[in-house]
């Protein structure tokens, strides 16, 4: 297991194509602008696509971009393949292996800054590799989760379940985040929040909005640790 410095917060989803990627990056941007170093790690990224020869993985670029372009992009994303798979099938396409001691390895680049966000792939329960979820990887590098879920019809199943599973995994979720991706906005979306609290005991930190700023995601400030927060009482 990964110990130590610096604390890692882990942004999971409930699900794919829930928003996970923009709440990260705007939470980024939160935490980057309050004057602490962050880092940035996406463990494996799929679906990546190729630039000038290399590959490019979008999320990594958006985490990047969002944290103030700290190291380089090889470092935020080591692992990356072109198929829009889960990883472990990604990589198989290209005769390939995601690397799984390079999983926890690779955020070892970031031991000199105050905080990392890590993004994984896909759901809580998605594969990253053979054998490792997204939460066997939280375990290992012993990050606080945040758990982004698509405020839209369904999300209160999709969050109590994810929640529970996560519990009996012995994985606590810090706070679950309710993000617009699309726009698409259906009549659920003014009552999900209250119907997620009413049945489940992990807090709702926040909701953003369908192309929200970084100002709809200032809570997200309450989630950087006093070591790593110049700004924060002593």
């Amino acid at each position: 297991m990964i110990h130590g410095k610096p604390p890692k917060l882990f942004f999971a989803g409930t699900d794919t194509d829930v928003g996970k990627t923009y709440v990260a990056s705007l939470a980024a941007r939160v935490i980057h602008g309050q004057g602490t170093r962050l880092g940035v790690y996406k463990p494996v990224a799929s679906g990546c696509i190729e630039k000038q020869g290399k590959l490019i993985a979008e999320d990594a670029v958006s985490l990047w971009q969002a944290a103030g372009e700290p190291l380089t992009l090889e470092h935020v994303c080591p692992q990356r393949f072109r198929a829009p798979l889960a990883p472990p099938e990604a990589a198989e396409q290209e005769q390939k292996q995601v690397d799984t001691k390079l999983l926890t390895e690779g955020v070892k680049a970031w031991e000199d800054f105050d905080m990392v966000i890590v993004e994984g792939a896909g759901g809580l329960f998605s594969p990253l590799a053979d054998g490792i979820l997204n939460i066997d990887l939280i375990q290992q590098l012993q990050a606080t989760t945040v758990l982004v879920a698509a405020n839209r019809l369904g999300v209160i199943h999709q969050t109590l379940s994810t929640c529970e599973a996560a519990a009996k995994r012995g994985v606590h979720v810090r706070g679950i985040i309710l993000c617009d991706p699309t726009g698409d906005a259906d009549e659920s979306t003014h009552s999900n929040s209250k119907q997620i609290a009413k049945y489940c005991p992990v807090p709702i930190l926040g909701t953003i909005p369908f192309r929200g700023e970084s100002e709809d995601a200032a809570f997200l400030q309450s989630l950087i640790p006093p070591i790593a927060n110049p700004n924060a009482d002593t």
